[in-house]
């Protein structure tokens, strides 16, 4: 009785894989230097100023300013961030309003966007990156400690050329 039911039922392959998979963690993730990193999960909106002492890794969106002077700042692929953006290191997959200034590096991934001004002494730009703005790489400008704006470099005149069939004769009367 138990055998005809077991043998009417269609049969399915199965696949078996060993090894260890770990479900992930939607909470805190440590860092590689053990720190814990906080999450702005992609549904969540922050307005205003976002400071702290530990990672961030924005998937959701911030309309203001980060300033995480001694820690990693990470835009993710999801994240959208219209902001300056102050940190140890930043790395921006994502898309980016504002200037960036990092201590030790900035990284423009190959997915991201950003219109604003870059100041490090490293810089990495993917290629793929979107970018709009100036990079100054020439050490530790003022602002740079205090999260604010550096002065702003002194932009070369824009040269317009010549257009095809316009004269440069002089007025005559």
């Amino acid at each position: 009785m138990w055998k005809k039911d077991e043998e009417s039922k269609p049969t399915t392959n199965v696949t078996t894989v060993s090894g260890t998979v770990s479900p992930p963690k939607h909470t805190k993730k440590p860092t590689p230097q053990g720190q814990d990193q906080a999450t702005i999960g992609r549904s969540i909106t922050i307005k205003g100023d976002v400071t702290g002492d530990e990672d961030l890794y924005i998937q959701g969106r911030v309309d203001g300013t980060v300033n995480l002077k001694q820690h990693n700042v990470t835009v993710g692929p999801e994240g959208r961030v219209k902001a300056n953006i102050s940190g140890r290191t930043v790395t921006i997959e994502g898309e980016v309003n504002g200037d960036v200034r990092g201590q030790e590096q900035v990284a423009l991934r190959a997915s991201s966007t950003v219109n604003g001004d870059i100041v490090s002494p490293r810089v990495v730009l993917e290629d793929g990156a979107s970018f709009l703005g100036s990079i100054d790489m020439s050490g530790n400008k003022p602002g740079m400690s205090t999260g604010q704006p550096a002065s702003t470099p002194s932009k070369p005149p824009k040269i317009d050329a010549e257009k095809p069939g316009a004269s440069q004769g002089s007025a005559t009367s």
